[in-house]
């Protein structure tokens, strides 16, 4: 009776790696670059979720390329995976893919950043990441319906106030603490400075957004007009200084999405053609305003 039961176990056994030996296979490979640079990046970490492909594992036989920055797995079953990929320093990525018996092999580039980038608005460059400096954030109010405000004016104490406190929310830290000079009081409340240019493109916006937290639900980006407008119509805005009458405001019934693509954790790449003359860029999710920029279009 045991021998039968070992025949039969056997010919289970003979017939399950039958089965997984006629299961299509293919090639799953791709090249890992910096977000930023566009550039290949040297002996990252590359594997797909819940499986055994991997770049640490130690038969994996494509070092030579991953100095490269390619990798390469094979025989893969067809099926739908997870490919991730990362460097020490590095934000990882992760990206879905699916193969099927028609279309085994699949191909795909995975982008990744340096950790050190802060939160903000970048431009891309062949030496790496640009920051876009927001200095409207310390004119802009805080508005619901007309979804942003800027003034046009602010008293020079108090700018540099806003400045001190967006440093501190930020982390900034103070190199060293100099004692202040007095200021005469009437330089004080007749100084002002002025809202700044907008940031002058040609049009066509092409730039990188890295978000301040993990971001669950989608990453909204819309562009509208900017115009001079009284605050009286737009009472909802917050933050306004005491004998102020206009402002910088957006034309909400014509607004042009943006497209907003995810590149890795946290970071998105933001493009579209922005319509001639200055433009309030908003960036929302859920909803809720998370920043705004001042661009002019050529």
């Amino acid at each position: 009776m045991k021998n039968k039961l070992s025949i039969c176990a056997a010919a289970l056994i003979a017939l399950a790696m039958t089965a997984c030996d006629n299961g299509k296979t293919g090639t799953i490979e791709g090249e890992v670059r910096d977000a930023f640079t566009d550039k290949p990046l040297e002996m990252p970490t590359v594997g797909m979720d819940s499986t055994i492909y991997t770049t640490l594992s130690k038969k994996y036989e494509f070092n030579q390329e991953l100095r490269k920055g390619k990798f390469k797995f094979v025989k893969v079953p067809v099926g739908t995976y997870r490919v991730y990929a990362g460097r020490s320093k590095y934000v990882k990525t992760r990206m879905k893919i699916e193969t099927t018996e028609q279309n085994p092999n699949a191909s795909l580039i995975l982008y990744i950043y340096s950790a050190q980038v802060d939160p903000g608005l970048y431009q891309g460059t062949k030496e790496g990441p640009l920051k876009i400096d927001n200095k409207w954030v310390v004119y802009s109010t805080n508005c619901n319906e007309s979804i942003a405000g800027y003034r046009l004016t602010m008293p020079q104490q108090q700018a540099g106030d806003a400045k001190a406190s967006l440093a501190e929310k930020i982390g900034v830290k103070k190199k060293g603490k100099k004692k202040a000079k007095k200021a005469a009081p009437a330089a004080v409340t007749s100084a002002v400075t002025n809202l700044p240019d907008p940031r002058v493109i040609e049009g066509k916006l092409e730039v990188f957004y890295h978000n301040s937290s993990s971001v669950s639900t989608a990453i909204v980006a819309k562009t509208y007009p900017a115009v001079v407008a009284p605050i009286a119509s737009h009472k909802d805005c917050k933050g306004f200084g005491e004998g102020e009458t206009k402002g910088v405001f957006p034309v909400k019934d014509k607004g042009t999405d943006l497209k907003v693509e995810y590149v890795a954790e946290n970071l998105f790449k933001i493009t579209g053609n922005l319509p001639k003359g200055k433009q309030i860029i908003q960036l929302s999710q859920d909803g809720k305003t998370l920043q705004t920029y001042y661009f002019e279009a050529k």
